[in-house]
């Protein structure tokens, strides 16, 4: 019998289906690329839209420590009171306190402070009353004053292992403190009772590296300065994690104004006053209007005052009364 030819296999159809599988390979990593690309498009737009966004504001008054007071200051934090403003002046180890054409209107300090002397006061705060209450840093108290600068509060946090707190808040019956060294936000009484405490040294949420300054709004909220963390951190009252602000740059300080429910934060390290909403949006910039170079440099404190203009310390030397101005009609 003849044998039957075989057949020879065709490698053509091999070929084919390896072509194709080539094109799915080059289509997808195209499309990838693409993809990227249109995604840096857009954070390069939204980076460029949220620069140009620009709070304008308006320096109405400038006062200079040094020629103005007449007895000079080197502040670190700063506080609306009694119609002026209340400053912590480490340089001097007192509570400094000026009248908005910066007078010295009093001071805190010597014999009137009480035992022990100053020892770096930081972080500001004040109750509806009109009492004055002040963290000292490297003697780890909570001191309190009245309206006549009298004494009134003490409190010792050095058993409960606190290491260099800074920030203070006043929240109705207690105080929120921003324990910078011990990384954590701590909630205590008036009796001097640990409340709460919250946070341990990280980046994750909840978490803390070298919280500088905490203020609240009208919902009990915290909004606490995590400084190495390039960030505002929200906790709610019981100090579970609300939002994070991420800013690019360490936060130096925080104020909210509560009218407008706007939050202002101020970096040394990124050379600006930023606005955002109390949920976090960006609101802008705040420039001087009318300025070459617009930015406000250097804000190591700043505060809302009670007509809702920007007060702004300049290097712990010199404050900025600046008037916030109305948007440009459209």
């Amino acid at each position: 019998m003849a044998k039957a030819k075989k057949t020879a296999k065709s490698k053509k159809p091999a070929k084919m289906a390896k072509g194709k599988k080539g094109n799915r390979k080059f289509t997808f990593l195209f499309l990838l690329v693409l993809l990227l690309l249109v995604a840096e498009l857009i954070s390069y737009v939204m980076k460029k839209a949220n620069e140009a966004k620009v709070i304008n504001v308006q320096k109405i008054q400038e006062i200079n420590g040094n020629a103005t007071s007449g007895t000079g200051f080197k502040a670190w934090d700063m506080v609306p009171y009694a119609g002026g403003l209340a400053l912590t002046d480490q340089t001097s180890s007192r509570i400094l306190f000026l009248d908005l054409q910066g007078n010295q209107t009093g001071e805190i300090s010597g014999k009137t402070e009480g035992a022990p002397p100053f020892k770096e006061p930081s972080g500001l705060t004040v109750d509806a009353s009109g009492d004055l209450f002040v963290m000292d840093t490297w003697n780890t108290l909570i001191r309190g004053f009245g309206p006549d600068h009298k004494p009134i509060l003490r409190i010792d946090l050095s058993d409960k292992r606190y290491y260099g707190p800074r920030g203070l808040a006043w929240d109705h019956n207690s105080f929120l403190v921003a324990d910078t060294g011990s990384h954590r936000l701590a909630r205590i009484g008036e009796d001097g009772t640990q409340m709460g405490a919250w946070g341990t040294r990280g980046s994750s949420k909840g978490q803390f590296d070298n919280p500088y300054d905490v203020v609240l709004d009208d919902h009990g909220n915290a909004f606490v300065v995590d400084r190495e963390n390039d960030r505002i951190q929200v906790l709610d009252g019981q100090g579970k994690f609300v939002r994070e602000i991420a800013l690019g740059a360490q936060p130096t300080a925080e104020a909210i104004d509560p009218a407008q429910k706007t939050l202002y934060v101020s970096s040394q390290e990124g050379r600006f006053v930023k606005a955002f909403s109390l949920e976090g949006k960006y609101i802008g910039m705040v420039a001087e209007a009318g300025q070459k170079d617009p930015s406000i440099p250097d804000i190591n404190a700043l505060c809302v005052l009670p007509n809702g203009d920007l007060a702004l310390l300049q290097g712990g030397t010199r404050i900025l009364i600046e008037h916030i101005l109305p948007p440009p009609a459209q």
